[in-house]
């Protein structure tokens, strides 16, 4: 969301819920059912599991996608890149 231009939205679904921007996008995954592997040694990382967001927050994020039109890296069903 961040390189897609929409770090602007998210820290107020963060402060709702006493989270920063990254723990919100991340359970934002995790209560849609998506697979997310956060880049973070920090020992805190697992607080994610310890909030849920609401209906109202889960919409105001998923309100957010611009479709194809917003994408900034490739289609994941089109890309086909596999390294040596």
């Amino acid at each position: 969301m961040v390189r897609g231009g929409s770090r602007d939205h998210c820290p107020e679904h963060g402060i709702a819920v006493d989270r920063n921007a990254a723990e919100v996008v991340l359970r934002w995954h995790v209560q849609r059912g998506d697979i997310v592997f956060p880049k973070s040694h920090d020992a805190g990382a697992d607080r994610i599991f310890e909030f849920e967001l609401d209906e109202t927050a889960m919409d105001a994020i998923s309100a957010l996608d611009r479709g194809e039109s917003g994408r900034t890296g490739p289609h994941p069903d089109r890309f086909d890149y596999v390294p040596d």
